[in-house]
């Protein structure tokens, strides 16, 4: 049946929640609460760009993001076979991650173990076993990395949002190209099998670079660790509508649906300090440098073929006579982005001295 055949005013009109049903991305009913976050939206007209839904998804999806000065989290529903049901509900703005005490626990435990490392550096008595100490001091390294991670996270964290977002040009494109070719590099070190496709050669528009490097390194990380040791995962880039679409998917195991809606629900004590399970300060940190981006966030879920996570950007082009600002590679004090953020989920060889070096 198609979206029409339901009675929308009489399930709907009184919602006290915005409701919008859409076919073939064009508005056929919207409530009155809906009407008050789409002022003008009228039946008939083009679904608003905040509800682009792409065209391969597969329900039920997730998304969160801000229309005006609001910020929002949308559930959508297949209606028939080609509606969409949207419900939007207002989110109020949460501290990024999951707290204070539970970082410092995590603090504690990465301390811990890169001093269990370097102790394992020192010879118990008799010669020393070298691929031993290679290996100690590897861990070693990675613990460091997880400890800057941390450090860091901590000061996105509580940083105030107009000291975080600095905007300049930047070449969307290949931006993206050149973190995904170092991404792919240590994932293979790593024994994971990530691809990343685009047809995009260039893509100017406006943005944070620090900012989006974290975005993309969030989602890959959570990837990763969805997909599990030795699984696949990949990225994609492309332009629709005035907008840079960038996808992370991976082949894990994917979520059911009220595990997918508790994504957006805004409670830290859900999130696990295990540094080999995502979804949580990490996810924050996207949703608010999307917004900052004026764009959303939006989780597909699919149960036993893997999660899907689509960043929507709108692309503003640099004004006349502005430069391109240089790619910058790496942290103060020398240290890989992309170690750092995947410090928690890259195997321990890829810290090894002759590669971090």
């Amino acid at each position: 049946m198609s979206t029409m055949e339901l009675d929308p005013a009489q399930l709907f009109d009184g919602f006290p929640e915005p409701v919008l049903l859409l076919e073939e991305g064009t508005v056929r009913y919207r409530n009155p609460a809906a009407g008050r976050v789409f002022p003008g939206l009228r039946e008939g007209d083009r679904a608003p760009e905040e509800l682009a839904v792409p065209a391969d998804a597969e329900f039920p999806i997730v998304c969160t993001g801000r229309v005006g000065a609001r910020s929002f989290r949308m559930s959508v529903q297949g209606v028939g076979r080609e509606g969409l049901l949207a419900v939007l509900r207002p989110e109020h703005e949460a501290a990024a991650g999951p707290g204070l005490e539970k970082l410092a626990l995590r603090l504690r435990q990465e301390t811990a173990g890169l001093a269990a490392s370097l102790q394992r550096l020192e010879p118990a008595g008799g010669e020393s076993d070298q691929k031993k100490r290679e290996k100690y001091l590897a861990a070693a390294n990675q613990g460091l990395y997880r400890l800057l991670r941390l450090a860091d996270h901590l000061e996105f964290a509580d940083a105030r949002d107009q000291d975080l977002y600095r905007p300049a040009p930047l070449d969307m494109a290949g931006f993206c190209r050149e973190l995904f070719r170092e991404v792919e590099s240590v994932c293979a070190m790593s024994g994971y099998r990530f691809s990343y496709e685009t047809e995009l050669v260039t893509l100017l528009t406006v943005g944070d670079e620090a900012l989006l490097r974290r975005l993309v390194l969030s989602l890959v990380s959570n990837a990763m660790k969805a997909a599990g040791a030795g699984g696949a995962l990949g990225a994609r880039l492309a332009k629709r509508r005035g907008r840079a679409v960038l996808t992370v998917w991976d082949r894990g195991k994917g979520l059911e649906a009220e595990d997918l809606a508790r994504l957006f629900g805004g409670e830290a004590r859900g999130v696990s300090m295990d540094p080999g399970e995502g979804l949580g300060l990490g996810l924050e940190a996207v949703r608010r440098i999307a917004r900052l981006h004026g764009g959303f966030l939006m989780m597909e879920g699919r149960p036993e073929e893997g999660l899907r996570a689509v960043v929507s950007l709108p692309v503003q082009p640099p004004e006349a006579g502005v430069g391109l600002r240089s790619p910058a590679g790496e942290y103060a004090g020398g240290f890989s982005p992309v170690l750092v953020e995947l410090s928690d989920v890259l195997s321990a060889r890829v810290f090894a001295p002759e590669d971090v070096n």
